[in-house]
């Protein structure tokens, strides 16, 4: 669980959340009423969460010690089900125009300060939640529309060299290993990145509580940004990467 002292600040997407849920739920009996949220009911107000970043309001990590009760039972509530999971599953969901995956070459995206931290030319997949919806569905819809058809895919999971990202913190330790600098900001090198990791994986967790959030680093302030849901970027693709279209 996500240390959450009052005097540092939280978490965009965590806040948004935490404000979404209280005027849903109200503050009486939140543990329970979260208690009874499925993963996908939960993981849907984690999108719409992270979603607000489009919608003009402030979406700074500030601290909000008013919040901390109900950050505590969404992070409490996150470590009980498969939405606490952080390894990397197979199988994973991916939408794409053309079902044979293309070679990866991946480069680096701009250094400018309101460039996201992503590895340009990766290939993207997301999880699958409990009841069959990409973890990316949401995403999917408000920016391609729904042309785009989707696949699973699998993949033997042993041998892979994946970094997590599940906090603050694991983004700047990547930042560190994989360190690239311009005007005071820090980000990943991702051709350096792409030397020894075959995988990063942006977990749920790590989607609350890393996404927006400037981490102080040597090499400059850094703050994952672009990433918007439970995804993983491959750098490069493993061996056995099966495609199957999903039919409804």
């Amino acid at each position: 669980m996500a240390d959450l002292a009052t005097d540092q600040p939280g978490s965009p997407v965590l806040i948004e959340l935490c404000l979404l849920l209280r005027d849903f739920f109200g503050d009486l009996g939140l543990g329970a009423r979260l208690g009874d949220l499925t993963d996908d009911d939960l993981y849907r107000h984690i999108a719409f969460a992270a979603s607000l970043r489009h919608s003009g309001r402030d979406f700074t990590a500030r601290p909000t010690p008013e919040l901390d009760h109900i950050a505590v039972a969404v992070l409490r509530r996150l470590s009980t089900g498969s939405l606490g999971d952080t390894s990397l599953r197979s199988p994973q969901a991916r939408y794409a125009t053309d079902p044979t995956p293309r070679a990866i070459q991946v480069a680096d995206g701009p250094a400018s300060t309101t460039a996201p931290d992503k590895p340009v030319g990766a290939l993207w997949t997301s999880s699958i939640l409990p009841e069959g919806t990409s973890m990316w569905h949401w995403g999917e819809t408000a920016e391609f529309g729904p042309d785009r058809p989707l696949f699973t895919v699998t993949f033997d999971p042993a041998d892979l060299r994946v970094f997590p990202i599940d906090s603050a913190a694991d983004y700047g330790q990547l930042v560190g290993r994989y360190p690239r600098s311009s005007d005071g900001r820090a980000q990943v090198c991702w051709t350096r990145a792409a030397e020894d990791l075959d995988a990063v994986h942006l977990t749920v967790s790590g989607l609350l509580t890393a996404q927006h959030v400037p981490v102080a680093t040597p090499h400059g302030t850094a703050t994952l940004t672009g990433w918007d849901a439970e995804s993983t970027a491959w750098l490069h693709l493993p061996n056995a990467f099966e495609t199957t279209p999903v039919t409804t």
